[in-house]
């Protein structure tokens, strides 16, 4: 293996997607919000009182868009942070189905008892990914948060720390 996840080409492939789709998200976001106020401020001027008053309710989900693609964002930013400083490693792996939250992966290092707990930080669409593997490659810090990915270096999931401890340490003796 490289010795950091970056210089993966499938990675840098993968990454490029994820980051294409974020900033998608984000564009979009902000030309609808700024494009809806426009129009409902122009609507409301010119009399059309009740396009102003659906332009108003387009305009919020406009800026939900725009928070989802500022979170994505930050996603790929973390996620080119750990790929360009760690490399991948295969991890044996237990998925647990989701509970609270997306499902969460237990790291199983070879020829060590530890148990390093992440949680899967994306959409419910994106769960199948982790799902149904005996093996994922990790690049980050175990137990403290990086980036997931099936074996060859895609998709490529943000994993984070579970933050309750008692549910961390019931997630550490669970199986799945």
């Amino acid at each position: 293996m490289e010795s950091v996840a970056w210089k993966h080409p499938e990675t840098q492939r993968s990454f490029q997607r994820y980051r294409r789709r974020a900033w998608a998200w984000l564009g979009s976001g902000a030309a609808g919000t700024v494009g809806s106020l426009w129009i409902g401020l122009v609507a409301d001027n010119s009399g059309m009182k009740w396009l102003g008053s659906t332009m108003a309710g387009v305009w919020v989900l406009f800026i939900g868009v725009s928070l989802f693609g500022i979170c994505m964002a930050y996603n790929a930013a973390r996620m080119r942070s750990q790929l360009r400083r760690y490399p991948w490693k295969p991890y044996p792996v237990t998925v647990l189905l989701p509970w609270l939250g997306g499902p969460v992966v237990q790291l199983r290092p070879t020829g060590s008892e530890s148990v390093y707990i992440q949680s899967v930080v994306s959409l419910n669409l994106r769960w199948h990914h982790v799902q149904g593997n005996n093996t994922l490659w990790f690049c980050g810090i175990p137990g403290r948060g990086g980036v997931l990915a099936r074996p060859g270096g895609e998709p490529l999931l943000w994993g984070r720390r579970v933050r309750i401890p008692w549910l961390r340490h019931w997630h550490e003796r669970a199986s799945a």
